[in-house]
């Protein structure tokens, strides 16, 4: 997770100071080859095994499969190997590196080991890396140690804008902090992105997605676990809160089937009430992205059932568990909307109004929903690129934009930011409140939206004819209001 990258750098130094340097990588695949990852170390070496003397010549090569005849212990590979690293280094020091140890088939994993602890008074050094937590067949003891922790929060943020400079801030902050520090994620996850949600022109989804190298990662320790396991992980993931309670109920078979992702590192089941802990975020993505589809909304559902007394989170399992369009669940999503923006989370609003007009089998009703995410976003949060986008979203569906207060609230703000336009933007938005059918209800949400709105184009305007359409407004409001004049 940013370790080769470490090894590539000690590579330029030590060939910059005049040093050979032999690579090689374990790759999973070729663990079970006996000699695979000394094959490929010792090849550029080659040449000059003829230099050996003829045991180690003859070991080398029946070893690494260039010749035949008996076959050669470990400890005369081993022999061999000092013996030709420090002839080559007599003219020229040597390095020896080696990436992904933990993937060493078992015959170069014993040899290695042991040519790593002799090469004391000989000019060549080993450096070998390998993914913490996990086992291998090589022997450490006795060799120097470090331990590579994560980068701290300000290289993981010049780390981020030196390769993504154009990273909205709030997608910058939740980048960050699923990264948790870790390199290659901080790099990674922002290719998995979509433009417009890397311009938080669009919403990040719960679970951030994960390119093929983080998947292939993350997922490896997910990929063995028995079916029942994944299948809580999978419903964890999804919940977010962690809280077995939710999960179904704190049983003990529920902690029995846990216990395979809790010795494979996955999560911990810590806490009071207990909670499921992923063991780093993007493992959640992981479990996610390894499941079908059919799988992710199955467990959206059963989660919707265990989420009866918390509307908003029912409403939102509810719409990813849904197949196609769906009336109910949208007009559920539009009034968690409402029930969010009143406690203040517009961004989260205006996503669920979004996900709502997603679901909308009518066309007027999609248009409406993504014209009150445009006003919200124009209004409350400032995001006037996010707004334009939504507002020409719904007149997709709804050129006109008929009826719409939200619509033209929206479209006003967007037409004042754009060009100072303040006098259309004030026909507008006066025009669509004479026009609307709302009857003139103090009540609606929406009527009292656009007055506050149609106010302040008339007090930034700064003509008295500008309150016109302002009065007689509110002289029609039912029951009537005293007049403001």
């Amino acid at each position: 997770m940013g370790k080769t990258a470490l090894l590539d750098a000690a590579a330029q130094l030590a060939s910059a100071a005049g040093f050979r340097v032999l690579r090689a990588a374990a790759t999973e695949f070729e663990a079970g080859l006996g000699f695979a990852a000394l094959n490929q170390l010792l090849l550029p070496l080659r040449d000059e095994f003829a230099q050996l003397s003829r045991a180690s010549g003859d070991a080398l090569n029946v070893a690494l499969g260039f010749g035949t005849g008996p076959v050669p212990d470990r400890l005369a590979v081993s022999n061999a190997i000092v013996e030709l690293l420090g002839r080559a280094a007599a003219d020229r020091p040597i390095v020896v590196i080696l990436d992904d140890v933990q993937w060493l088939d078992r015959a170069s994993a014993a040899v290695l080991g042991s040519v790593a602890r002799r090469l004391v008074g000989l000019r060549a050094g080993f450096l070998g890396a390998l993914r913490s937590g996990q086992e291998s067949f090589f022997e450490r003891a006795d060799l120097p140690e470090l331990d590579i922790g994560p980068l701290d929060e300000r290289s993981s943020g010049v780390l981020l804008g030196i390769r993504f400079p154009a990273l909205r801030p709030g997608v910058r902050e939740r980048l960050l902090a699923e990264a948790q520090g870790n390199p290659l994620a901080l790099l990674e996850l922002p290719v998995a992105l979509s433009e417009p949600q890397l311009t938080a022109s669009a919403a990040l989804p719960e679970v951030l997605p994960l390119s093929r190298r983080l998947q292939g990662l993350f997922a490896s320790r997910v990929h063995g676990l028995p079916s029942r396991t994944r299948q809580i992980l999978l419903r964890a993931a999804l919940d977010g809160t962690g809280d077995l309670r939710t999960l179904a109920g704190a049983g003990s078979s529920l902690l029995d089937d846990l216990a395979a992702a809790e010795r494979a590192h996955v999560v911990s089941v810590n806490g009071y009430p207990r909670r499921v802990v992923f063991r780093h975020p993007l493992t959640r993505s992981a479990v996610v992205e390894l499941a079908t589809e059919g799988e992710r909304r199955e467990a959206h559902r059963m989660l919707a059932e265990l989420s009866q007394d918390r509307p908003d989170r029912r409403a939102w399992h509810l719409a990813e568990a849904a197949a196609g369009p769906d009336e109910g669940v949208a007009s559920l999503l539009e009034q968690s909307a409402h029930r969010l923006l009143a406690r203040g989370h517009a961004t989260d609003a205006i996503a669920a109004l979004a996900r709502a007009a997603e679901l909308s089998p009518a066309l007027d009703d999609r248009s409406r929903r993504l014209a009150e995410a445009a006003y919200i976003g124009a209004e409350a949060v400032g995001d006037l690129g996010n707004a334009s986008a939504l507002l020409a979203d719904a007149r997709l569906s709804d050129p006109q934009l008929r009826g719409s207060l939200p619509a033209a609230s929206a479209a006003a703000f967007l037409l004042l930011d754009g060009d100072g336009d303040l006098l259309t933007a004030h026909t507008l938005l006066a025009g669509a409140i004479q026009n609307t059918d709302h009857g003139y209800d103090p009540a609606d949400r929406h009527l009292t939206e656009a007055l506050s709105t149609l106010a302040l184009l008339s007090y930034l305007g700064g003509r008295p004819q500008l309150w016109n359409p302002v009065y007689q407004a509110l002289e029609r409001l039912n029951p009537p209001r005293r007049s403001c004049r």
